[in-house]
């Protein structure tokens, strides 16, 4: 083994590598304060109580459009006995925020009043004080308007600002220097050359920590160099509270961060009992805490998440704010691993039985960036715990509004282009409607609507001795649950190959040849359906098909493959070989449909999904991307 490869010599729990951090951080001051304008001063914390300077109002102020008057002239007004009053000696008009005039001392409305050329008649009398707000109302000079170490709100700014507080001392913002490694690493903007990727970590982590209240520097990617990260970790101390790395603080041959951080300073823990964030490092150098993030982009924000939010909030003088919370069922047995905190990324979808909502678990791989975009919230399972039994009820941490989940449709099963003309429309609606799309396959997206995941699920199946789609599927799997076959659209299937077809791809059949690769679907897609029967019908095997094994779950996935050259062929739509440039030798024809449990077809989001799948605008820009037909587009194919 390498001397320089640090392997995780002694794991740390989650819970308590945070109380080691922080243990350590407790020798740090709360940042000192500084006086910034007021309208500057949202998210902002106080760094000490703020008092009013003047009353809000300053002056008697009508809190109506109407007439001020004096009240006693009016006390003996009623319906029986109408009281007159000339205008403007006895009655003068204003407008709702006017100063009240210099005697008056109530206000009628205007709705309250008859007006006449030169008066007013009034039918009740007006009490002193009627309709006026009176000085100090909102707030009285010198009363306490927010304590210190309190978050600073829009809310506050008004309240401040009526109370002629122009300027406020806050905590200076904690200074975090996010440092980016990797040589294959180009920066955001940046066109990536060969075997180069642009690095999205930093200003996705820089976006978070502006969120927390933090001021993020992001720098430029560090090479994999051990000289030169030293140099960037060394420079960064000298100005920032917190110093975060992204990257090479795992066990690699070029993971050089855990090995300077205890060159320049002090490492405190090294590997974390969590996934994902397992490869964690935290340390001190020139009494500046150094955090060395995982590579993954998920890991890398779930770790800074944990520990560098409830630093910051230490050096701010505040609490971790708490997310907001709900409780939700799983649906499915989850394991985890024992001794191991995991935190799982989940959409959250009716239940269709107005009970708690269902946690959908996303792609739990620590680089899946697409299922942090997605998630709804998460679900951390305790590190005690093997993982979560089917029905298990939980706490979902939010990470998006209860709206966005109250008009998120959850939708399981098969890939296509349409979903996401589909998803656009639902997003132009009004009330908007968000589709949750979890890519899974057929049988998959079937399967999670028998265990109640999900509101609807995309389906392709084939069935070799029907010769028809989906519903013998239906009625085998779910043959206890009510819904509805919608048809989504038909489309084109076939081989999709390199421009020109270098290879002169023609049928099915040459699949067996031994200079074609293929990209293969994964088992239970429909697509992978279909493959299997059309090899079946010409007597091959799958083992005589070279990359039969190597799988892709989308379309679009397939056809990357094939762009990039790492594979000759692979089984698709026409309008995935149209968007990536690729030739396209047809097959055969499709039926895609949407499965969707009657219990939720009251649903007004669900009501949406129908109206834009029949709405002429739909249809053609499906029409549009190649190889759909639209000619039962909306329809009910089957209810069950």
């Amino acid at each position: 083994m390498s001397a320089d490869r640090r392997v995780y010599l002694k794991m740390t729990g989650a819970e308590q590598a945070l109380e080691i951090l922080l243990s350590r951080a407790a020798q740090l001051p709360v940042l000192p304060a500084e006086t910034i304008p007021t309208t500057e001063a949202s998210g902002r914390v106080t760094a000490a109580p703020i008092y009013a300077h003047t009353s809000a109002p300053t002056f008697p102020a009508a809190a109506m459009d109407g007439y001020a008057v004096v009240s006693a002239l009016t006390f003996a007004a009623s319906e029986a006995q109408p009281v007159s009053l000339c205008v403007p000696e006895e009655a003068e008009p204003l407008d709702t925020g006017d100063a009240l005039p210099q005697g008056k001392d109530a206000v009628y409305k205007i709705e309250d009043v008859h007006e006449e050329p030169g008066s007013i008649t009034v039918l009740a009398a007006a009490w002193p004080g009627q309709h006026v707000r009176l000085v100090g109302e909102e707030v009285t000079a010198g009363e306490l308007l927010i304590t210190s170490g309190e978050w600073i709100g829009p809310q506050h700014l008004g309240l401040l600002l009526a109370a002629q507080v122009w300027s406020v001392p806050v905590r200076r913002k904690p200074v975090v220097t996010l440092i980016p490694t990797g040589t294959e690493c180009v920066p955001a903007g940046e066109e990536p050359g060969d075997a180069q990727f642009v690095e999205y970590n930093g200003p996705m982590l820089a976006a978070a920590l502006d969120e927390w209240g933090a001021e993020p520097q992001l720098l430029a990617p560090v090479p994999d160099d051990r000289e030169t990260l030293t140099k960037a970790i060394l420079q960064a101390t000298d100005n920032s509270d917190l110093v975060a790395v992204i990257a090479g603080s795992s066990a690699g041959r070029e993971d050089f961060v855990p090995h300077v951080i205890s060159e320049l300073g002090e490492l405190l823990v090294h590997g974390v009992r969590m996934m994902p964030g397992k490869p964690l490092a935290l340390g001190w150098v020139a009494d500046t805490p150094v955090i060395g993030l995982p590579g993954y982009c998920v890991a890398a924000w779930i770790a800074l998440d944990d520990y560098a939010r409830p630093l910051l909030c230490h050096l701010l003088g505040v609490a971790v704010p708490e997310r907001p919370r709900v409780q939700a069922r799983v649906q499915r047995k989850l394991p985890s691993s024992a001794g191991m905190r995991e935190v799982i990324r989940v959409a959250l979808c009716d239940s269709g039985d107005d009970e708690k909502p269902i946690a959908v678990p996303l792609p739990r791989g620590s680089g899946s960036i697409t299922s942090l975009a997605m998630a709804h919230g998460l679900l951390p399972v305790d590190e005690a715990s093997e993982g979560l039994d089917t029905g298990t009820e939980v706490d979902v941490e939010l990470l998006v509004p209860l709206e966005e989940i109250e008009r998120s449709i959850v939708a399981i099963g098969s890939h296509d282009l349409a979903l996401a003309v589909l998803a656009e429309q639902l997003a132009q609606a009004r009330p908007p409607v968000k589709l949750v799309s979890l890519s899974t396959g057929s049988a998959e997206g079937l399967a999670a609507l028998g265990r109640g995941e999900g509101l609807m699920a995309g389906t392709h199946l084939l069935d070799p001795a029907t010769q028809q789609y989906n519903i013998a599927y239906i009625q085998r799997w779910l043959p206890k649950l009510p819904l509805i076959l919608v048809n989504l659209t038909f489309r084109e299937v076939g081989l999709l190959v390199s421009p020109g077809n270098p290879k002169a791809i023609s049928d099915v059949g040459d699949l067996a040849r031994e200079d074609v690769t293929l990209i293969n679907r994964q088992p239970g897609s429909g697509t992978r359906v279909l493959l299997d029967f059309l090899l079946q019908q010409r007597s091959i095997q799958p083992q005589a098909v070279r990359g039969y094994e190597r799988e892709a779950y989308t379309h679009t996935m397939v056809a990357e493959a094939i762009r990039q050259g790492s594979a000759d062929t692979g089984l698709g739509i026409l309008a995935a070989a149209s968007a990536f440039g690729l030739d396209f030798v047809p097959v055969t024809e499709e039926r895609y449909d949407l499965a969707i449990p009657k219990v939720f077809l009251d649903l007004d989001k669900v009501a949406a999904v129908l109206q834009v799948l029949r709405d002429p605008g739909f249809q053609s820009e499906v029409t549009h991307l190649g190889g759909y037909s639209v000619r039962s587009t909306g329809e009910v194919v089957y209810e069950q």
